[in-house]
């Protein structure tokens, strides 16, 4: 079952309804394993990102009836979809810091989910870091916050690492 088909089914759900007209994402929809001596896949798991409550949700499908079983939050800390890295590399290339430190250099990009230090007050945001990699000596981190749709900060290799310089 592709993304769309999973989300068309998922909008006939009141509540995903609601979600899916505000802001959030797919972040992956996967076969949930056959029974023993079934056939072929009959639900799929789809979870959603809703970025104005800052929660993953996991939403159990029947393919075969094109219906929503289920929908539970989940504490769990998902990968983030091709989309949201996408998303993160456009706004930290965008960004003032970030173009300073790369001076026309290519981003070289890697994007990573975040984990931020606890207590801090974005910590319940879906953050990613986008590893600047310019050359193969300078780097440099960009903390997004794909919820506020902003770069957090640009941060230094040395102060990432703890490095002296």
């Amino acid at each position: 079952m592709s993304p769309d088909e999973g989300l068309a089914i998922a909008r006939s759900h009141p509540d995903l309804k609601r979600i899916l007209a505000g802001r959030a994402r797919v972040l992956f929809v996967e076969p949930v394993p056959p029974r023993r001596g079934a056939s072929d896949e009959d639900h799929v798991l789809l979870s959603l990102y809703d970025y104005l409550r800052d929660r993953a949700l996991v939403v159990l499908l029947d393919r075969h009836r094109r219906a929503v079983v289920s929908v539970h939050d989940s504490g769990a800390r998902f990968q983030l979809s091709n989309e949201e890295r996408e998303e993160a590399e456009r706004l930290a290339a965008n960004d003032k810091g970030v173009r300073a430190f790369l001076r026309g250099r290519p981003m070289q990009p890697l994007t990573r989910l975040y984990f931020p230090r606890p207590g801090r007050a974005e910590a319940r945001h879906r953050l990613a870091i986008v590893f600047l990699r310019p050359t193969s000596r300078d780097r440099a981190f960009a903390v997004v916050d794909l919820s506020e749709e902003l770069v957090l900060e640009v941060i230094s290799r040395a102060a990432f690492t703890g490095e002296r310089g």
